[in-house]
C-alpha cells in the first residue's frame, strides 16, 4: 500500500508512506525559502516520491488532511507572507467590519496585493469568497485538478481525511505507545473543530468528545498579535516570555482569562463569550503590562489544558496519553500534563502542527485498510527518527565549494572528525551541521542545528546577537545524550523526550553544566535526548565533547537567520554561514572555517 500525504493549509506539506512505514516528508519552504509557505507543495511531493523509489502511477491513495481548505487563504498565501502589519490591516479592515458593522468584506479584496495563483489553475475569480460553502464547493476541483494534473494521476484516488482525525492518528502512531490509551487534540481551528478526545481500546480508536468551542489556539494566536509579534509563527515567542512575568504583574490577565473560557468535564464554556478575540481582549487587557500578559496567558493554558486532560483520564481509566495538533507544541504545557499523577506514559510525537497531517493522513488511511482487509495493525510502524527529509551528497558539498571560491576564503577541512569538531565547540567555537538527512518539522534536531558549549551563559547573547538576531529572551535548548539524560533533568516517570516537544524542570548539576541551554528565569528545559540508535553521528559529537569537558550535552538552536525556514542544502548552509557570525559550518563530512 503507497500513500501520498498532503497538508495543504497552513506550512504545505508531503508525505510518503509504503506498507505502514513512513518513508519521507518534508514542508514546501524548504525548497521556495518562504517561512511558513501555503503554496502547492510541488517540490516536497516530488522528493517524497524519488525517497520511496516510487513514481506517482504507484500510488493506491492521495490523501489530504482536512475536508475543507479555505480557498481565499490559499489564494493569498495568508502566513506565509503576512507582516504584523497585514495581521492588524485584517483585523480592521476584515474582521471589524464583519463583526461589529454587519458588514461581509471579500479577504481577497482586502489584500488584493497579497494574491498570488501561479499553483493553482485559472478560475479563482469566480468564487463567491463570502461564502464558505460555496468557496470550497467551487474551490475543490482546483485543489483535484492541480494534483492530478501534476502527477498524472486519476482524480479518484484523492480523498479527503477529517483534520483533527489526522491529528489523532498521526500522535499516536507515530509515538511508540501501543495498546490502550488517549488520544488529545487540540489547536486552533480545523474542519470546524478546535478539540477531540479519542480512546484506543483493543486497537480501536474511537473519537468520544470533540469541541467547538475549545479556543486556546485561536487565543494565544489573538494575544500574540496584541503584543505586537506576528501570529501563526511567534507564538513560541510569547511562551518564552511568559516564565519572566511576576505574578504581581501576570494575576490581573490571568483572572482575565479566566473570566472567559472555562471547562465543565470534557467540555469547554463561556462565561462571557467574545464577539471577537482581538479587539475583546485588547479592550479587556488595556493597562496590563505585555511580561504579565504573556505570564498570565501561559498560566491559563496550562492550568485549563490540564484540567481538561485529568478529568478525561478520571473518567476513562486511563494511564498512556499522547497529544497532537497546533496547541501540543506549547512544551511548556506539555511539561504540565506530563507531570499529572495519573499518567504513567506520556509521548508528544515531532512537530504536532498542520505539517502533521501529512503524516497522520497516511496513518489512518492505513489504519482502515488493514480493518477491511485483516492485516494485523502491527504494520504501522512508529517513527524510527524525525530525519525524513532530503540528505546531502559529498557531490553537493563539491559544488558548494568550487561555486565561490570558499577554499579561497575559509579554511577547509575534509573528512573532519567528531573529536576535531568537540574540540572546536569546548573552545568556545559556534558550529553549526548540515549532515545527513533534514529534519521533518520545526524543531532542528542536530542534523541542521547550530551548536554551542552550553557552559557559559553568555553563547545565548551571541548566538541571539550575531546569529540569529532573535529577542534576548528566547532561550535554546540542550541536546543530551539520552543515557545521562538524568543528570539534567528532573523526569521520575522516565518519559522518553527525543523531539523537543516535553518541557522539564532541570536539575542542579544542569544549571551548573548547560545554564546556556536552559531557560534563564524559571531554568526549564526542552530537551532532545540523543540516542546512538537515532542519530550516530550527532551522538559521537556529543560524546567527545562530554570527554573534554565532562558535560553530556550541547547547546542546539536550528539552523537559520531569523525569519528564514531552516536550512536543506550545502548551498543554504553557506550562505547563513556568510551572512552571520557563526565561527564554523560542518557540510557532510567537510568543516568550513573563517580565517
Amino acid at each position: 500500500m503507497k500513500i501520498l500525504g498532503l497538508s495543504l493549509g497552513q506550512l504545505t506539506t508531503a508525505c510518503v508512506m509504503v506498507d505502514g512505514k513512513i518513508i519521507a516528508c518534508a514542508s514546501e519552504e524548504r525548497w521556495t525559502r518562504q517561512k511558513n509557505d501555503m503554496t502547492y507543495p510541488k517540490n516536497a511531493i516530488e522528493f517524497c516520491l524519488k525517497e520511496a523509489k516510487i513514481s506517482s502511477k504507484d500510488l493506491d491513495v492521495i490523501a489530504i488532511g482536512s475536508m475543507h481548505i479555505p480557498a481565499d487563504y490559499q489564494i493569498t498565501k495568508t502566513f506565509s507572507n503576512f507582516s504584523s502589519d497585514d495581521y492588524l490591516r485584517a483585523q480592521k479592515e476584515y474582521w471589524y467590519p464583519k463583526f461589529y458593522e454587519g458588514k461581509n468584506p471579500r479577504w481577497v479584496d482586502v489584500f488584493k496585493d497579497k494574491i498570488d495563483t501561479k499553483q493553482y489553475p485559472r478560475g479563482w475569480e469566480s468564487i463567491d469568497f463570502t461564502d464558505a460553502d460555496t468557496q470550497w464547493s467551487t474551490y475543490k476541483p482546483f485543489i483535484h485538478n492541480t494534483i492530478a494534473n501534476h502527477l498524472g494521476v486519476d482524480k479518484s484516488k484523492i480523498i479527503h481525511v477529517d483534520h483533527h482525525t489526522a491529528h489523532a492518528f498521526y500522535s499516536y502512531y507515530a509515538s511508540p505507545l501501543r495498546g490502550d490509551a488517549l488520544i488529545f487534540t487540540a489547536d486552533a481551528y480545523g474542519d470546524g473543530l478546535s478539540a477531540t478526545i479519542s480512546t484506543v481500546k483493543d486497537g480501536k480508536i474511537e473519537r468520544v468528545t470533540e469541541s467547538k468551542t475549545f479556543n486556546l489556539g485561536r487565543l494565544y494566536r489573538y494575544i500574540t498579535e496584541l503584543l505586537g509579534m506576528k501570529p501563526n509563527e511567534h507564538e513560541y515567542k510569547v511562551m518564552g516570555l511568559a516564565p519572566y512575568s511576576k505574578p504581581y504583574y501576570s494575576d490581573k490577565p490571568y483572572k482575565i482569562f479566566k473570566e472567559n473560557l472555562f471547562v465543565d468535564g470534557l467540555e469547554f464554556k463561556y462565561k462571557e463569550k467574545p464577539t471577537d478575540m482581538y479587539f475583546y481582549f485588547r479592550n479587556k487587557l488595556e493597562g496590563c503590562r505585555f511580561d504579565g500578559i504573556a505570564g498570565g496567558l501561559q498560566r491559563y493554558v496550562e492550568d485549563i489544558l490540564s484540567e481538561w486532560v485529568s478529568n478525561a483520564l478520571k473518567l476513562y481509566k486511563a494511564k498512556r496519553v499522547v497529544f497532537g495538533g497546533g496547541v501540543g507544541m506549547n512544551m511548556k504545557a506539555m511539561h504540565k500534563i506530563g507531570q499529572i499523577s495519573e499518567i504513567e506514559e506520556f509521548f508528544v510525537p515531532p512537530s504536532v502542527g498542520d505539517e502533521s497531517l501529512a503524516p497522520g493522513v497516511c496513518y489512518k488511511v492505513m489504519h482502515d485498510y488493514c480493518e477491511a482487509e485483516n492485516i494485523d495493525k502491527n504494520i504501522l510502524k512508529p517513527l524510527e527518527s524525525a530525519y525524513l527529509g532530503p540528505d546531502i551528497s559529498e557531490g553537493e558539498v563539491d559544488v558548494m565549494l568550487q561555486g565561490g571560491d570558499v577554499e579561497k576564503k575559509y579554511d577547509v577541512t575534509r573528512n573532519v572528525t567528531a573529536g576535531e569538531v568537540a574540540q572546536l565547540l569546548a573552545d568556545g567555537g559556534v558550529v553549526a551541521r548540515c549532515v545527513g538527512r533534514m529534519e521533518f518539522g520545526a524543531r532542528a534536531l542536530g542534523n541542521r542545528s547550530i551548536l554551542a558549549n552550553p557552559k557559559y551563559p553568555n553563547i545565548v547573547r551571541k548566538i541571539n546577537e550575531k546569529i540569529k538576531n532573535r529577542d534576548f529572551w528566547m532561550p535554546f535548548t540542550p541536546s543530551i545524550l539520552a543515557e545521562k539524560s538524568d543528570l539534567y533533568l528532573q523526569n521520575p516517570k522516565k518519559y522518553f523526550a527525543p523531539y523537543m516537544t516535553v518541557g522539564f524542570d532541570s536539575t542542579l548539576k544542569a544549571q551548573e553544566d548547560i545554564p546556556g541551554a536552559l531557560h534563564s528565569a524559571d531554568f526549564t528545559a526542552r530537551p532532545q535526548m540523543v540516542t546512538k540508535e537515532m542519530n550516530p553521528k550527532y551522538h559521537e559529537i556529543i560524546t567527545e565533547f562530554e570527554k573534554l569537558t565532562g558535560i553530556s550535552a550541547l547547546l542546539n538552536t536550528s539552523f537559520n537567520l531569523h525569519g528564514f525556514p531552516i536550512v536543506m542544502t550545502p548551498v543554504d548552509a553557506l550562505f547563513v554561514f556568510e551572512n552571520s557570525d557563526i565561527d564554523a559550518v560542518l557540510v557532510g563530512e567537510t568543516l568550513i572555517r573563517k580565517k
